[in-house]
Protein backbone atom coordinates (compact mmCIF):
# COMPACT_ATOMS: atom_id res chain seq x y z
CA UNK A 1 0.00 0.00 0.00
CA UNK A 2 1.23 3.36 -0.90
CA UNK A 3 1.19 6.03 1.75
CA UNK A 4 -1.30 8.75 0.82
CA UNK A 5 1.20 11.50 1.69
CA UNK A 6 3.88 10.15 -0.63
CA UNK A 7 3.74 11.23 -4.22
CA UNK A 8 6.33 10.21 -6.80
CA UNK A 9 8.67 8.95 -4.11
CA UNK A 10 8.84 12.19 -2.13
CA UNK A 11 7.18 12.87 1.14
CA UNK A 12 5.14 16.09 0.77
CA UNK A 13 4.22 16.16 4.46
CA UNK A 14 7.83 16.83 5.34
CA UNK A 15 8.63 19.40 2.65
CA UNK A 16 5.53 21.55 2.86
CA UNK A 17 5.90 22.39 6.57
CA UNK A 18 9.65 23.00 6.15
CA UNK A 19 9.10 25.31 3.18
CA UNK A 20 6.26 27.06 4.99
CA UNK A 21 8.43 27.46 8.09
CA UNK A 22 11.33 28.86 6.05
CA UNK A 23 9.01 31.31 4.31
CA UNK A 24 7.51 32.44 7.59
CA UNK A 25 10.95 32.72 9.17
CA UNK A 26 12.17 34.86 6.25
CA UNK A 27 9.08 37.09 6.52
CA UNK A 28 9.61 37.39 10.27
CA UNK A 29 13.26 38.28 9.73
CA UNK A 30 12.29 40.98 7.21
CA UNK A 31 9.65 42.41 9.54
CA UNK A 32 12.03 42.45 12.50
CA UNK A 33 14.73 44.20 10.49
CA UNK A 34 12.18 46.78 9.23
CA UNK A 35 10.98 47.27 12.81
CA UNK A 36 14.53 47.82 14.06
CA UNK A 37 15.26 50.31 11.26
CA UNK A 38 12.03 52.18 11.96
CA UNK A 39 12.72 52.23 15.69
CA UNK A 40 16.24 53.57 15.06
CA UNK A 41 14.86 56.30 12.78
CA UNK A 42 12.27 57.21 15.39
CA UNK A 43 14.91 57.40 18.11
CA UNK A 44 17.09 59.56 15.87
CA UNK A 45 14.15 61.85 15.12
CA UNK A 46 13.31 62.21 18.80
CA UNK A 47 16.94 62.96 19.66
CA UNK A 48 17.16 65.53 16.86
CA UNK A 49 13.94 67.20 17.99
CA UNK A 50 15.16 67.31 21.59
CA UNK A 51 18.55 68.70 20.61
CA UNK A 52 17.04 71.35 18.35
CA UNK A 53 14.59 72.38 21.08
CA UNK A 54 17.44 72.59 23.60
CA UNK A 55 19.69 74.64 21.31
CA UNK A 56 16.91 77.02 20.30
CA UNK A 57 15.93 77.42 23.95
CA UNK A 58 19.53 78.19 24.88
CA UNK A 59 19.91 80.75 22.07
CA UNK A 60 16.65 82.47 22.99
CA UNK A 61 17.54 82.37 26.68
CA UNK A 62 21.00 83.90 26.13
CA UNK A 63 19.59 86.64 23.88
CA UNK A 64 16.82 87.43 26.35
CA UNK A 65 19.33 87.47 29.21
CA UNK A 66 21.65 89.90 27.39
CA UNK A 67 18.80 92.23 26.43
CA UNK A 68 17.49 92.13 29.99
CA UNK A 69 20.92 92.92 31.42
CA UNK A 70 21.36 95.91 29.11
CA UNK A 71 17.84 97.13 29.85
CA UNK A 72 18.40 96.87 33.60
CA UNK A 73 21.77 98.60 33.42
CA UNK A 74 20.33 101.57 31.56
CA UNK A 75 17.09 101.68 33.55
CA UNK A 76 18.78 101.60 36.94
CA UNK A 77 21.49 104.00 35.84
CA UNK A 78 18.75 106.41 34.79
CA UNK A 79 16.92 105.82 38.08
CA UNK A 80 20.12 106.51 40.00
CA UNK A 81 20.68 109.79 38.12
CA UNK A 82 17.05 110.78 38.62
CA UNK A 83 17.16 110.00 42.36
CA UNK A 84 20.49 111.85 42.56
CA UNK A 85 18.81 114.90 41.04
CA UNK A 86 15.95 114.68 43.56
CA UNK A 87 18.37 114.27 46.48
CA UNK A 88 20.81 116.91 45.14
CA UNK A 89 23.55 114.26 45.26
CA UNK A 90 24.40 111.91 42.42
CA UNK A 91 26.20 109.59 44.81
CA UNK A 92 23.11 109.35 47.04
CA UNK A 93 21.02 108.30 44.03
CA UNK A 94 23.48 105.54 43.14
CA UNK A 95 23.63 104.39 46.78
CA UNK A 96 19.82 104.19 46.90
CA UNK A 97 19.79 101.99 43.79
CA UNK A 98 22.64 99.90 45.23
CA UNK A 99 20.62 99.47 48.44
CA UNK A 100 17.65 98.27 46.39
CA UNK A 101 19.87 95.64 44.74
CA UNK A 102 21.22 94.62 48.16
CA UNK A 103 17.63 94.05 49.33
CA UNK A 104 16.94 91.97 46.21
CA UNK A 105 20.09 89.92 46.87
CA UNK A 106 19.03 89.24 50.46
CA UNK A 107 15.53 88.26 49.30
CA UNK A 108 16.90 85.87 46.67
CA UNK A 109 19.30 84.35 49.19
CA UNK A 110 16.49 83.87 51.74
CA UNK A 111 14.07 82.27 49.25
CA UNK A 112 16.56 80.16 47.28
CA UNK A 113 15.79 76.75 48.85
CA UNK A 114 12.03 77.00 49.32
CA UNK A 115 10.97 78.96 46.25
CA UNK A 116 13.67 79.56 43.65
CA UNK A 117 15.36 76.14 43.41
CA UNK A 118 12.04 74.19 43.21
CA UNK A 119 10.75 76.65 40.60
CA UNK A 120 13.84 76.23 38.42
CA UNK A 121 13.84 72.44 38.92
CA UNK A 122 10.16 72.19 37.90
CA UNK A 123 10.75 74.37 34.84
CA UNK A 124 13.63 72.16 33.71
CA UNK A 125 11.69 68.94 34.30
CA UNK A 126 8.66 70.22 32.41
CA UNK A 127 10.90 71.33 29.54
CA UNK A 128 12.55 67.89 29.36
CA UNK A 129 9.20 66.04 29.21
CA UNK A 130 7.62 68.54 26.81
Amino acid sequence: MEDFATHNGTDTREEKPKDDFKTKANHLKEHVSEYVKTYAQLAKSKATRGASNAVSGIVIGVAAFLFTVFFLIFAFTGLAWWLGGLLDSTAAGFFCVAGFFLLLLILVFALRRKVIVPMIRNAIISKVYE
